[in-house]
């Protein structure tokens, strides 16, 4: 790897970080004001995959920055939805066992991908491999939408007993 392409991966995984920050504080603000971040959960994934598919052009310095950047924002949000989801379905004496599963599946999930993109790329390339990986946040999608399908049920008990009162 020459220092311009290694320069390029600084600049894109800085840019993944940082939205992924940024975005991971906006979903919390998100929550608190606004209740449960799972409806969230479709859109950021669908929001991280095409991200994830703007790397096909990876030899393009912008749409690999933009993509990276892209991706993170799209992360940020599910990691913030997806813990406070889970806390949500957990009484306080279970954040901790709660915590830990969520820790352990995110530490789990980015290990297994690393490693998996790392067996795809050699026989395939990287456009092809992060085509290819763009497709595996969109194998959440149908917990996402049952999830967010739940969420909005709930919603609605809750106008419909405000209403009856």
């Amino acid at each position: 790897m020459g220092h311009a392409s290694g320069s390029l991966a600084a600049v894109a995984l800085l840019a993944q970080s940082t939205a992924s920050t940024i975005t991971r504080w906006w979903a919390g603000r998100y929550g608190d004001r606004h209740g449960t971040a799972a409806g969230l959960l479709v859109p950021v994934v669908l929001v991280a995959a095409a991200g994830v598919l703007a790397l096909v052009l990876v030899a393009n310095p912008v749409a690999a920055v933009t993509g990276m950047a892209v991706f993170g924002a799209g992360f940020g949000v599910a990691q913030n939805a997806s813990l406070a989801l889970m806390l949500e379905r957990a009484d306080a004496s279970g954040f901790g066992t709660v915590s830990a599963l969520w820790n352990l599946a995110y530490d789990a999930a980015w290990g297994a991908g690393a490693g998996g993109f790392g067996f795809l790329v050699t026989p395939v390339g990287y456009p092809a491999a992060f085509a290819l990986t763009a497709c595996v946040p969109l194998s959440a999608l149908a917990l996402a939408s049952r999830e967010r399908r739940r969420a909005a049920g709930a919603a609605m008990t809750v106008a419909s007993a405000c209403l009856d009162s």
